[in-house]
């Protein structure tokens, strides 16, 4: 167990790619369901993720931070909204998509 939360950050981190790869990686098989549940955790680990850095680390953000603390709010806010959307989409299709071009547009349409 990490001595304090900010020590989960970077175990966060991989696990957030890890999520969306699985996502990704479901997408190209036409395996909408999968890819689903890959949305599911990557929702759950980012809510978790941008809680600690939201109430704990941007808070404390010095002037000479390499960033602002706007553009991580804005990073957090964004990726919100992008999953959201994607659960929306996700939401409309079967469970599997067997043509390419399907599998296609439903993977660009998970992209930023």
């Amino acid at each position: 167990m990490a001595r304090n939360r900010d020590d989960d950050l970077p175990n966060q981190q991989v696990a957030m790619l890890e999520a969306m790869q699985r996502m990704r990686l479901g997408l190209l098989a036409g395996d909408v369901a999968e890819a689903r549940a890959a949305r599911d955790v990557l929702q759950g680990l980012h809510t978790a993720h941008i809680a600690i850095e939201e109430t704990e680390l941007i808070p404390k953000l010095p002037a000479t931070a390499r960033w602002q603390a706007k553009v991580y709010l804005a990073e957090h806010a964004k990726l919100a909204t992008m999953l959201g959307e994607w659960h929306d989409v996700s939401a409309r299709q079967p469970d599997r998509l067997d043509q390419p071009e399907q599998r296609l547009a439903l993977r660009d349409a998970s992209l930023p």
